[in-house]
């Protein structure tokens, strides 16, 4: 019995552990994997693309600084420099606060002293730096005191000024200097680039015998009667600023006659051929006093027209001159636009500060008292100042200040009131 029972007992313990394994077809559900479906892919939300802004240039346009001696004079300094900033103090903002800015030089840079004035200007290095600290990128030079140092001061006077960082036109040390571009210059100025050109009617009787390259004179007979204007090289030189595909082209010219306020039939041809040659600003120099400026619209000749700027003439920057408005000149602003849509680019803004030379003795001021005698002024702002109290220390009298209105009266009757096309008044050139 016993072996019975020890029998029966290991059947049992066998057939228990057999039903804990997991034989193949034991009848239990196979495990499902999770589902595998694939979501949709998202796209990435693209970055907008930015619209294209404008490219826009704000320049400006100063006139002639004639070098007469007391200018020197005024800013000599104790250790026998020379620092032509301070002419420059209550307008400078307007200069360096431009994308670029120009004037023009009558006189040379001749590194030998003394310092001469009328009818030979000659000025020390100085006044390059000077020019550059207050801001000017471009000196045209191309003038009737080209030759006031000859040939050697020329060539002097551009290497001062490449010295300086300043760029300049007119004048040219080489016939392979002249020869580049024509003697253009081209600047690209925030993706604006424009091509300036400067000429002058003659040099003051001083032959060019030898080196006929070396200043832009536009008249055949510079030497005498200054009335045969040699289309030849304008009309090559033009050419060849289209040819460079600029976006601007800016002719500045020495002409006109000396003290009239009106410009003469030689000038207003001479500024018509220059645009419908393609130049879009014509800026004059020469007469001393102010002359007028306008906006013009210029026919293309193929349907579209284009808006031009012109002065006759700016005035005076610097001088010493006394006679009737020789005193008075303009800084010009322009604004450039270029469309980013059709490249076409727009004079698309212009005005006008009126300048003085103050000379504190003419005033009945004493300059040992004030501590200068000559100055650039804005004669808005000087006014501005004494109709809210500030008379800069005691210099701006009541009589200064009725001069100062006639002055500012002068200046908008000679250069007008130009207004853009389609501007919906005059605030918009803040004339």
């Amino acid at each position: 019995m016993r072996r019975v029972a020890a029998l029966l007992l290991c059947l049992i313990i066998i057939t228990g552990l057999a039903a804990c394994g997991e034989p193949a077809g034991s009848g239990l559900p196979e495990p499902v994997a999770p589902s595998q479906t694939a979501l949709p892919a998202t796209e990435p939300t693209p970055e907008p693309t930015p619209e294209p802004e404008p490219s826009v240039v704000r320049l400006t346009l100063a006139g002639d600084l004639v070098m007469h001696t007391p200018l020197n004079s005024e800013v000599m300094q104790a250790d026998g420099s020379y620092d032509y900033t301070l002419l420059f103090e209550d307008v400078e903002h307007y200069i360096a606060d431009a994308d670029y800015s120009l004037c023009c030089l009558e006189a040379s840079m001749t590194g030998k002293p003394p310092w001469t004035g009328y009818p030979m200007f000659t000025v020390p290095d100085d006044l390059a730096y000077s020019l550059r600290d207050v801001g000017f990128d471009l000196v045209n030079m191309a003038s009737n005191h080209s030759m006031d140092g000859w040939k050697v001061g020329i060539d002097r006077t551009l290497d001062v000024l490449d010295e300086a960082g300043l760029d300049h036109v007119g004048t040219y040390r080489t016939q392979a200097e002249r020869d580049e571009n024509n003697g253009i210059l081209v600047r690209e100025i925030n993706g604006i680039s424009i091509a300036f050109l400067n000429f002058t009617y003659g040099t003051n009787g001083i032959p060019l015998d030898g080196f006929e390259y070396a200043v832009n004179v536009y008249n055949h007979d510079y030497m005498t009667t200054l009335v045969d204007v040699n289309y030849d090289m304008l009309d090559a030189d033009m050419a060849a600023a289209r040819a460079l595909g600029t976006d601007i082209i800016a002719v500045s010219v020495h002409w006109g006659a000396e003290y009239l306020t009106a410009a003469n039939s030689y000038q207003r041809e001479l500024a018509d051929y220059f645009f419908e040659q393609g130049a879009d600003m014509v800026i004059g120099g020469h007469p001393h006093v102010p002359e007028p400026i306008e906006i013009r619209e210029i026919d293309n000749g193929d349907g579209t027209t284009r808006t031009g700027f012109l002065c006759y003439c700016l005035g005076n920057l610097l001088s010493c001159q006394t006679r009737q408005y020789t005193d008075l000149s303009a800084m010009v602003q322009l604004e450039l636009t270029k469309d980013p849509y059709t490249g076409e680019t727009e004079i698309t803004s212009c005005r006008y500060v009126p300048m003085i030379m103050i000379n504190l003795p003419n005033y009945g001021i004493s300059s040992s008292a004030a501590g200068w005698s000559r100055r650039l002024w804005d004669i808005r702002a000087a006014m501005a100042d004494y109709e809210n109290g500030d008379t800069r220390g005691g210099i701006i009298t009541p009589y200064m200040y009725s001069r100062l209105q006639q002055a500012l009266s002068d200046c908008e009757r000679i250069f007008g009131n130009p207004t853009l096309p389609g501007a919906a008044d005059e605030s918009e050139t803040d004339v």
